[in-house]
């Protein structure tokens, strides 16, 4: 096997393992070059999630550094070591894989052997404050991500509304076009019955076939009152329906800045809720999510209702239909990385917490409390397998039943 070893970078060297760590970093970047022919829309939002993946772990690590702990690995990636560079104690680099991110911090636990002149600057020795300000940084970035996203959805991207929309072009020889409605045109209401949004104008339309009706129109700040007849179609049941011929065109509504501030502020405890709620769902719900692996490819239409969990496939097939509703989707996925990360169970970054609030609780004047983690191990390798086949399952998933929107 090949001594990938670590390559400084202000060093010019003819080694065989910095040529064999450049081959692998040029095809990382070729492999991103070919999704990016491929779908510029897909590329971008995998490399969003690298982004939001490399601000996690640079949170443990900036936190680690300004309280004195010793970081001696940041890589992007996982896999073999495809390239790397030694900056002072740390050796930065990149794996092939672009599923996550790591900093590797001395004596995160009692059963690391760490070289007695380091015993000082390891995780476990630091106070309490320290551990958990380290081991909440991960998540306390996405949310600090979400916060900004969530702002840039709301004041400048902006958010489509229901019942901010005009009509489509309508089609050939309906009543639309009888009529003479036009692209752009707000439809108010059908003989007096509000359409404020377009399920309420299909609502109204659908038991007025063959009804001669009023429609009351803006167009260009002018309002219009035109008669037309509607028309007719069967609907996928058989039944005979009215029909208008168009369709709804949504424009995204802005937020000044000071109110989408605001509006973000008053709204993140909501979608801190749906996460929790989402992954109590999910708990209550685990026999479904089985069943749907179990599922026949193709076997069954999956709509983005919620109801399934997404890996990051999942969020690159989804977002990359979205247009600019994908930053909301991606806010929504920073605060559910923040907030399950925090579950106190190990190996995740809430395992650490609790393990450190616990050690802090039974200690007693001045004597620590320290924890056996070897009575956690049981726990935590059942943890770590529930997340790979979980992860493996909704990979699957989002492969074989892709959602669709």
């Amino acid at each position: 096997m090949t001594d990938h070893r670590p390559v400084e970078l202000d060093q010019e060297t003819d080694n065989p393992d910095e040529q064999s760590n450049w081959t692998g970093l040029a095809l990382v970047l070729g492999l991103l070059v070919i999704l990016g022919f491929a779908s510029p829309a897909s590329l971008v939002i995998v490399l969003a999630i690298v982004v939001f993946v490399f601000l996690h772990e640079l949170g443990h690590f900036m936190t680690a550094r300004w309280t004195g702990m010793k970081a001696t690995e940041f890589f992007i990636g996982f896999g073999p070591r495809v390239f790397s560079f030694k900056r002072g104690e740390t050796t930065f680099g990149i794996k092939p894989i672009l599923a996550g991110a790591y900093v590797r911090i001395i004596g995160m636990s009692n059963l690391e052997e760490v070289p007695l002149a380091d015993e000082p600057r390891t995780y476990r020795q630091q106070s309490y404050p320290k551990r958990v300000l380290v081991a909440s940084a991960g998540s306390a970035m996405h949310f600090i991500i979400a916060f900004v996203l969530f702002f840039i959805s709301f004041g400048i991207v902006g958010l489509e509304r229901a019942d901010e929309w005009t009509i489509t072009e309508p089609s050939a020889n309906s009543a639309a076009e009888a009529v003479g409605l036009q692209a752009g045109d707000r439809l108010v209401s059908v003989d007096g019955e509000s359409t404020a949004t377009f399920n309420d104008l299909i609502a109204v339309v659908v038991p007025l076939a063959g009804e001669t009706v009023v429609l009351v129109v803006e167009r260009d700040d002018a309002s219009l009152e035109l008669t037309t007849t509607i028309g007719s179609r069967e609907d996928p049941a058989g039944e005979t329906v009215g029909f208008l011929g168009v369709g709804a065109v949504y424009e995204p509504v802005r937020d000044s800045a000071p109110a989408a501030v605001w509006r973000t502020a008053v709204e993140y405890p909501d979608r801190i809720w749906d996460s929790l709620n989402g992954i109590g769902q999910f708990a209550k719900n685990i026999g479904g999510f089985v069943d749907r692996v179990f599922t026949s490819p193709g076997a069954e239409v999956q709509e983005a209702d919620g109801s399934r969990p997404l890996s990051v496939i999942g969020v690159v097939q989804i977002g990359s239909q979205l247009g600019g509703s994908v930053v909301w989707l991606l806010a929504m996925f920073n605060v559910f990385i923040g907030v399950f990360n925090l579950l106190p169970l190990l190996p995740l970054d809430g395992g650490h917490i609790a393990i450190a609030t616990y050690e802090r609780i039974r200690s007693r004047n001045g004597d620590r409390y320290v924890l056996d983690v070897t009575k956690l191990l049981p726990l935590t390798y059942a943890v770590f397998a529930f997340l790979v086949l979980f992860g493996l399952g909704a990979v699957w998933l989002d492969i074989a039943n892709p959602i669709t929107l």
